[in-house]
């Protein structure tokens, strides 16, 4: 029964998506309020983007935003960074403006920063989902963020977002978990810890990493893109096929546990060997660029979070129905469908807005796998 009714209600988003993607009309929102981060991840790169001189919105132009997004339609809008809570002085107000509007809010963050006053004020200002990304469990957790002291933060972050939220709905509780040759290993240990807290679901996700050479062949009107999804320690932490046989394996156990949250494996299912072995994903047509928003720190609308120098217009001199769906960004989204973006190999950003056809091949995947004639992962 819960796969029906995750079925009708995924599939019933993903229709409207789909006519989104058609008109080229945005749904969805990320928005970076700052690229300045406090980790310092051996996986991502946009900490080394602190000296990019990019001027950042000012509280009242962020909130100045917010009606203009609302009334074209914007259902959702994620708090992005860089590490958001370096903006206190926009994200709690932000965040009660887009409550107020009735757009959902989503926060993904490294817990640094979230003390019990940050999460107080997140929980009273109707934040909707907190994503706390946890990557191990203990000082393997730091060695992966590159900071000292980052598990007992997020631990801290995850007692006081229990705590404060009580026995209230809100935020939903996500944990999302980035899966390399660093860490996967110990995912059933983190499941174990998890398991001791008031959370909704895990996440467990593959690891992106851009090839040098996909970079460079996706130049677009003389720009070239710059994902931050990288390798920043001048190793690669894909996976050997000996890792890949061991964590099928490990994922294989792990399913048959039960937990007191839902396990999300559902970007697994858009995957090949090539993903974790090579970084690539099957090329699909892309509903991120045509359905979802992308704001620079100083307010640059862009059609790719990895193209942030592929600008269509800035937010604070015009409306976003000028913006999104102009000529130069029907340019992006022809070299999109003509294979002409290298980059688009690796994302690992659309699967996360998958089309109505992935997801009908995601629910028939699963249940087949309940008759025992499928093996996906």
């Amino acid at each position: 029964m819960k796969l029906l009714v995750g079925a009708y209600r995924e599939l019933s988003a993903e229709l409207l998506r789909e006519r989104h993607h058609r008109r080229v009309q945005a749904l969805d929102c990320i928005a970076f309020l700052t690229y300045r981060c406090t980790s310092c991840c051996r996986t991502c790169t946009i900490w080394q983007r602190e000296g990019s001189g990019m001027a950042e919105l000012t509280r009242e132009q962020w909130l100045e935003l917010v009606p203009g997004l609302a009334q074209y339609g914007i259902r959702s809008f994620e708090i992005f960074g860089g590490d958001a809570l370096l903006r206190k002085e926009v994200i709690f107000d932000l965040t009660e403006r887009l409550t107020e509007r009735g757009i959902a809010s989503y926060f993904p963050t490294n817990a640094n920063l979230c003390d019990r006053d940050a999460v107080e004020r997140l929980v009273g200002a109707g934040l909707g989902t907190v994503y706390l990304s946890i990557d191990d469990v203990d000082e393997m957790h730091d060695r992966v963020r590159g900071v000292p002291g980052g598990f007992s933060k997020v631990a801290q972050a995850l007692e006081h977002f229990s705590a404060v939220r009580g026995c209230g709905e809100r935020p939903y509780i996500v944990i999302c978990t980035t899966l390399s040759s660093l860490n996967f290993r110990n995912f059933p240990k983190l499941l174990d810890f998890l398991s001791g807290y008031p959370v909704q679901a895990v996440y467990p996700r593959p690891l992106g990493e851009f090839s040098a050479a996909n970079v460079a062949a996706s130049r677009l009107d003389g720009k070239l893109p710059e994902p931050y999804f990288a390798s920043s320690d001048g190793s690669s932490h894909l996976m050997s096929p000996e890792d890949l046989v061991e964590m099928r394996e490990m994922i294989r156990e792990v399913r048959s546990r039960s937990y007191p949250f839902y396990v999300n494996w559902r970007t697994y299912y858009s995957t090949t060997d090539r993903t974790f072995l090579c970084g690539e994903y099957p090329l699909c047509h892309c509903r991120v660029a045509s359905t979802v928003l992308t704001i620079n720190p100083n307010g640059d609308v862009v059609p790719c979070p990895f193209f942030r120098s592929y600008v269509l217009g800035n937010l604070t001199r015009e409306s976003l129905g000028a913006i999104w769906g102009n000529p130069h960004h029907r340019e992006f989204l022809a070299a999109q469908r003509q294979g002409r973006l290298a980059i688009c190999r690796n994302c690992n950003t659309r699967a996360y807005y998958t089309s109505l056809t992935e997801t009908l091949g995601y629910y028939a995947k699963r249940a087949l796998e309940r008759t025992g004639l499928y093996h996906a992962l």
